[in-house]
């Protein structure tokens, strides 16, 4: 059997999802200085596990005794990099990591505010929506079918959230909400909905135990999602506008409840 390389994993990047390796079994790719820096932090503190970080050379002076043990540092210059990327790259530093365990079902319970996401299609959304989870004290998220969570795109969008917040992935994520639900007397289930019976977001008061329910960007929730839910919320539109991009509807609204439940 050849030798595995270990530039491989960095290969083709521009729609890459996980990539497989040898040793380590599936891995992520996640590129810029920021980033790779937080990963290797996160590394130090038992996160996900760094198989090696490919860098310029100046970029990989700036590591010295930096990475985690076990981890190989590949350099080459800048040219090489795109050639191998695949696209221009200019942020000095990528890095492949070990796609962690998912957090075990069970600890879904324990969530007290909650991002649900039944369906998304777009990796960008999905990032956005992870890193806003993360910045605004949420919980964890559970999630349906849609994008790769591991894709390098998604890491890239949700600037490390990916490895900060707990994500439970479901192919049917009703049940395990259902379950959420019933764990705690006075837990709430509220659908983001443009729906002649929601509330306006701001007089919305999410529970202390709340879970918010996102839909997919071309139709949103539907009829049936919306009656599985307790209460529907929406954000009042002006200008003529009649809805805004799922990734900023969820930021306001999981502000909302981060303000404080009743």
């Amino acid at each position: 059997m050849a030798a595995f390389d270990p530039w491989e994993p960095y290969r083709d990047l521009r729609f890459a999802g996980t990539r497989e390796h040898p040793e380590h079994g599936p891995c992520f790719i996640a590129e810029g200085r920021i980033l790779v820096e937080d990963l290797l932090a996160a590394a130090g503190r038992g996160g996900p596990r760094v198989v090696s970080v490919a860098a310029t050379t100046a970029a990989a002076e700036a590591l010295a005794g930096r990475l985690p043990a076990g981890t190989e540092l590949l350099t080459a210059d800048p040219a090489a990099l795109s050639a191998l990327a695949g696209f221009p790259f200019h942020r000095g530093l990528m890095a492949c990591a070990v796609v962690p365990s998912p957090p075990p079902l069970s600890a879904l319970r324990g969530a007290r505010r909650l991002l649900v996401l039944p369906r998304l299609h777009d990796t960008e959304n999905l990032g956005l929506l992870l890193r806003s989870a993360a910045a605004l004290g949420l919980d964890g998220v559970l999630a349906g079918p849609g994008p790769g969570l591991w894709s390098r795109r998604t890491v890239r969008v949700s600037m490390g959230a990916v490895w900060r917040i707990p994500v439970w992935l479901q192919e049917d994520p009703w049940p395990a909400l259902a379950d959420w639900k019933a764990a705690s007397p006075g837990s709430e289930i509220a659908a983001a909905a443009l729906v002649p019976q929601a509330e306006d977001a701001h007089a919305w008061r999410p529970a202390t135990r709340c879970a918010l329910v996102l839909g997919p960007e071309d139709r949103g929730l539907d009829a049936e999602a919306v009656s599985r839910c307790d209460r529907a919320v929406a954000i009042p539109m002006a200008s003529g506008m009649d809805s805004l991009n799922v990734a900023a509807a969820g930021a306001i609204l999981m502000f909302r409840m981060g303000e404080g439940g009743r």
